[in-house]
């Protein structure tokens, strides 16, 4: 608004100029000039030029806000485009965590239906177990008799879950298995002669089974075909004796001339 009153001031002053100028032609000593006109448009040329300053403080100060405005927004741009690459990331993490889901859900479902043939599978791997203890050659039969009898009272202990009745009757197939490597020496107690004295044991795999007492005056085996303790010539009493030295490992491995039983 200011600008535009100073425009029209501006034509008027124009306009009166040249009145001016023509009535002092006419007569310059008759007219006084009136330079009041010229004195308010100085004033308001010096009002403008100061609103000027103000304007291009204005200016400035709106540059200023501007260019904060922008590295502003800059900033946030850059924030944005952080978030969405962490979401394109979440949302990859999400599906995949969806997949394992269904993944458990499956498992769990065949898990439900596994859990109820379990049982069934451990008993009849529990009798079959119990059945070879039975019909092995006895050694430690106390010793896997035990293990058998805590495993079966298992079956019925509710505070005992099927993964672990499972895991034990697989470590008893473990055991059994193992019993069938390497020679062992153990002691036990043997009724010889009608007396119960107490011998050295040495197995050997599952294919022998010998004893001697301490004072290596009886040496025998076990006779799986008679199923019952046979004694043996005084020829094997020093290989029986130095099997149980090896086994013991007082004695570095050697051969030893043992009653060992044909294959069937």
């Amino acid at each position: 608004m200011k600008y535009q009153r100073f425009k029209k001031q501006m034509y008027a002053s124009l306009l009166v100029a040249p009145v001016l100028l023509t009535i002092g032609s006419v007569s310059a000593q008759d007219t006084v000039i009136d330079t009041s006109i010229l004195d308010e448009i100085s004033a308001q040329s010096a009002e403008i030029f100061a609103m000027g300053t103000e304007v291009q403080v204005q200016i400035n100060q709106l540059s200023d806000e501007a260019s904060e405005l922008t590295f502003e927004f800059r900033a946030q741009a850059k924030l944005v485009d952080g978030l969405e690459i962490y979401n394109a990331g979440m949302r990859r993490t999400i599906a995949e965590q969806e997949r394992t889901i269904i993944q458990y859900d499956e498992s769990i479902a065949q898990a439900a239906e596994l859990q109820r043939q379990i049982s069934p599978l451990m008993e009849r791997m529990m009798l079959a177990l119990e059945q070879f203890v039975a019909l092995d050659i006895p050694f430690q039969i106390e010793e896997r008799q035990a293990r058998l009898d805590t495993i079966r009272g298992t079956f019925d202990d509710s505070s005992v879950n099927v993964a672990e009745k499972f895991r034990l009757v697989l470590q008893a197939y473990q055991i059994e298995n193992d019993y069938g490597r390497g020679i062992t020496h153990y002691t036990d107690t043997l009724e010889i002669g009608g007396v119960e004295r107490d011998v050295d044991m040495l197995r050997v795999g599952r294919v022998a089974l010998l004893y001697q007492t301490s004072d290596q005056n009886s040496t025998g085996a076990w006779d799986k075909a008679a199923n019952q303790w046979v004694a043996l010539d005084d020829e094997y009493r020093r290989p029986i004796a130095l099997g149980i030295r090896m086994a013991q490992q007082l004695e570095t491995t050697q051969l030893l001339d043992l009653p060992i039983a044909a294959p069937e």
